[in-house]
């Protein structure tokens, strides 16, 4: 068995690395890019959607969300932890995700840069965020404010329960 699988602390800091409240410093994530879908590009950028293995049928765990730099050059985004960042469309957070997504826990925030070409992912945990327990389908996408104060959005993805 893995250390961190048997470590309540680093599953607990793992959880936390996923979410985009903490760093880790562990080695560059490979992203898979491929069959993604991605949403209408603005300045270069543009999101992508898709869910996460589930580890059982009837549970949601969450989605991968990525974006990337199709722009000639590099950008720089001045970004809160990305669970603040990205806001999701079409799905009723919990009590939890009203309390974790609270506006005033916004304050800390870091520069991003992404290569020309480049991309960057993150994983919501939406079975904890939203409520999407009982049985259907829910439409959603994720969005994002720019620099510019323009909105970019990812493909629309539903969520099977």
């Amino acid at each position: 068995m893995p250390v961190a699988a048997s470590n309540p602390f680093l599953r607990f800091y793992t959880f936390l690395a996923k979410m985009g409240l903490v760093i880790r410093d562990d080695p560059p994530k490979v992203i898979d890019m491929a069959g993604r879908e991605w949403g209408e590009a603005v300045n270069g950028l543009a999101l992508s959607i898709r869910e996460l293995p589930r580890e059982d049928a009837g549970s949601v765990a969450g989605i991968s969300v990525v974006m990337k730099n199709g722009g000639p050059g590099p950008q720089t985004l001045n970004v809160p932890a990305w669970i603040h960042y990205f806001a999701i469309e079409g799905l009723e957070p919990t009590p939890y995700g009203r309390s974790l997504l609270d506006s005033a826990r916004t304050t800390v925030k870091a520069d991003v840069t992404l290569v020309a070409g480049g991309a960057i992912e993150a994983e919501l945990p939406l079975g904890r965020i939203c409520n999407i327990s009982a049985p259907g389908v829910y439409p959603m996408r994720v969005s994002c404010l720019l620099p510019d104060q323009s909105v970019l959005r990812s493909n629309r993805l539903e969520i099977r329960v």
